[in-house]
């Protein structure tokens, strides 16, 4: 849990800090300033307004994208436990052993999806990606040499076990679609940058206003780390529900 936990909190803080950091250093800047006129002050305002609004608009359209994928993900946990046990209860018209085999495989990949949602780390999910391929290929397998050579039940068993390696496929795909790096060190970057104009006319005005300063970068700094947390899948503490496999491996017993 100390490992799930560690990396989301850090870097909740560190948004923060920058949010903070950003504003003391727009705030010393401005006190520096001397002299400004009301039209000096105006523009500071305008330039200010206009990045903050450039600020939300970013952040709103990558929350909006990373929400997406966030529902993509859990619709496809969806998806893969139907295939999953549409499969299951197929495997029933089977002939022994290939009824027992089949069966033995989907309870056991089922085990596998739910491993693969609590591990973190490429040292971790790797193996569990490799077993998951053979494990389908023991479904495979089962499936295949049970039908025999009666198309007609093969047209009607194995189309759902074909599902359920597709949406496998489907599913890592969905996991690793996220908003580029970049993007996101780019929308950080310009959320600071707001953070400072907020103190440059802070500054400039002599004043701190370090509460209200204080929960616009709060706001900001949580803003950007839900849209961080929600697309790193395998990293954030914003996770998919994992009840469709709980339930499909409670129904198998």
């Amino acid at each position: 849990m100390q490992t799930l936990t560690s990396l989301p909190l850090f870097v909740a803080v560190a948004l923060l800090a920058i949010m903070l950091a950003s504003h003391e250093v727009g705030y010393r800047l401005g006190r520096r300033v001397e002299g400004v006129d009301a039209d000096y002050r105006a523009r500071v305002d305008m330039i200010r307004n206009a990045i903050l609004a450039l600020v939300t608009f970013l952040v709103g359209f990558s929350f909006a994208a990373a929400g997406s994928r966030y529902i993509d993900r859990q619709d496809m946990i969806v998806k893969e436990a139907n295939a999953i046990g549409t499969s299951w209860l197929r495997a029933m018209l089977l002939p022994e052993p290939q009824r027992s085999d089949l069966q033995a495989a989907l309870k056991q990949y089922v085990g596998n999806r739910l491993e693969l949602l609590h591990s973190h780390g490429v040292e971790n999910v790797q193996p569990l990606f490799a077993k998951a391929d053979a494990t389908q290929k023991r479904i495979w397998k089962a499936g295949i040499e049970g039908v025999g050579t009666d198309r007609t039940f093969a047209n009607f068993m194995l189309p759902p076990l074909n599902d359920v390696i597709d949406i496998h496929a489907e599913h890592l795909s969905a996991a690793r679609r996220h908003v580029p790096t970049p993007i996101i060190a780019v929308i950080v970057a310009m959320a600071a940058l707001g953070m400072a104009m907020i103190g440059y006319d802070n500054g400039l005005g002599r004043r701190r206003y370090f509460l209200l300063s204080g929960v616009f970068g709060l706001v900001a700094a949580v803003s950007l780390w839900m849209t961080i947390d929600l697309d790193r899948p395998r990293h954030g503490l914003i996770r998919v529900s994992e009840q469709p496999y709980v339930e499909l491996l409670q129904s198998m017993d």
